[in-house]
């Protein structure tokens, strides 16, 4: 893409070699001095007319490029938030299992009474 400041000078370059081209055209035509004038000042217009229809459309499409380029960057992020977010929840799942497997394990071991410390299981094992 073309930078701005690229675009200015070709587009100054445009407009001021489209008026002198045009006011020489016009200079060396025989005409009479009124009729001259009057091309002058028609060529002015049209000059300056194509040059607004040039800055509006550079600008409207330097505003859709930016716009593109903003809900590409915004698709992107979400994207990427979403993935954090599921990955986030399957540590969390994982972890909450993690817990209740532990605590049904424990309670498990609570009713059935094995639950001895690694001390009283040698204890234990040397008793029988």
């Amino acid at each position: 893409m073309i930078s701005m400041k690229k675009f200015n000078g070709i587009f100054i370059g445009f407009v001021i070699g489209s008026a002198v081209g045009s006011s020489i055209a016009l200079l060396f035509a025989p005409k009479k001095g009124k009729y001259l004038r009057n091309d002058i000042s028609r060529k002015t217009g049209e000059i300056i007319d194509q040059g607004k229809k040039l800055t509006y459309n550079s600008w409207n499409e330097a505003k859709e490029a930016a716009e593109s380029t903003f809900e590409s960057a915004n698709d992107f992020l979400n994207t990427g938030v979403e993935k954090i977010v599921k990955k986030t929840e399957k540590i969390k799942d994982a972890f909450k299992s993690g817990i209740d497997s532990y605590n049904d394990e424990r309670r498990q071991e609570k009713y059935t009474g094995n639950l001895y410390s690694d001390d009283s299981e040698k204890t234990k094992a040397r008793i029988t």
